[in-house]
């Protein structure tokens, strides 16, 4: 191993750890539920860390939340944040200026990977879970872009 890819897991292991912290522990009530930060999590290891990293971290992260309360869920979401994580990392290096922003099209990989786990599931439940589950990938999305605005920078480990 190299001193770069050490550094990226190291780095990667930190941010795993945050995003689970955000995602079990920080909650903000809303008349349906609550909304956490850990997708704002997941969008920034993808503006910080290369595609594969940010993917493996954003999953491992958010689905260790998911083991200590909801751990039907914890496979599935290992999947969709990780894929959400990998599809926004590279939209994002790969897309010049403006068109950049099309990378917040991964924010629809959460409602649709979770709609789809909770139709072979729970059947009809699916349907009223939709709402919540883009409002809280597009909430993690607008605060990930916030902060990248506010930085004026784009750190690339």
């Amino acid at each position: 191993m190299n001193d770069r890819h050490i550094r990226l897991l190291s780095t990667a292991g930190i941010l795993s750890a945050a995003i689970f912290l955000l995602t079990a522990f920080v909650r903000i009530p809303i008349p349906a539920g609550y909304l956490n930060l850990g997708d704002a999590g997941v969008f920034l290891v993808a503006m910080l860390l290369p595609a594969g990293y940010a993917a493996l971290c954003a999953g491992v992260g958010s689905m260790l939340a998911d083991l200590i309360g909801f751990p039907l869920y914890a496979p599935v979401t290992l999947i969709v944040k990780g894929l959400t994580a990998l599809a926004f990392a590279l939209m994002w290096r790969k897309l010049p200026g403006k068109l950049r922003y099309l990378a917040f099209l991964a924010v629809l990989i959460v409602p649709l990977g979770y709609f789809l786990f909770e139709l072979v599931v729970f059947k009809n439940y699916a349907w009223a879970d939709l709402p919540l589950n883009l409002l809280q990938a597009a909430v993690g999305a607008g605060l990930a872009w916030a902060l990248d605005r506010a930085t004026k920078s784009r750190f690339c480990i």
